[in-house]
């Protein structure tokens, strides 16, 4: 079965304090909810979690949906767009070098 990597990158700046930190836990947990609910969902994806406020940082790495739990999420700090989207960029090389490793090794 292929698995799926699901990245979330989450804007968790100051400016979402409150309100808006709210609805994005609400949808990050909606949103989990929902694909729990899909058993090919639920077979192939694996979320995992970049928050970015003044820096970017994976709190949930690539995780089963299964087991996947939903780290605390806060609202503090600036907002560091480009360094959260350098982060997935080098989450999704990285992934790709495993996957291209496995191949030539004669795994799937």
């Amino acid at each position: 079965m292929r698995r799926l990597p699901v990245y979330l990158l989450l804007d968790t700046s100051g400016s979402m304090y409150g309100e808006p930190i709210e609805a994005v836990k609400n949808g990050v947990q909606t949103l989990i909810s929902t694909l729990r609910s899909d058993p090919y969902a639920l077979e192939t994806a694996f979320i995992s979690i970049i928050t970015f406020n003044s820096s970017a940082q994976q709190i949930a790495p690539l995780t089963e949906l299964a087991a996947f739990q939903q780290p605390n999420i806060e609202a503090s700090g600036c907002t560091a767009l480009g360094e959260a989207l350098e982060l997935l960029s080098q989450k999704i090389d990285r992934l790709q070098r495993q996957r291209q490793r496995l191949k030539a090794i004669g795994n799937h």
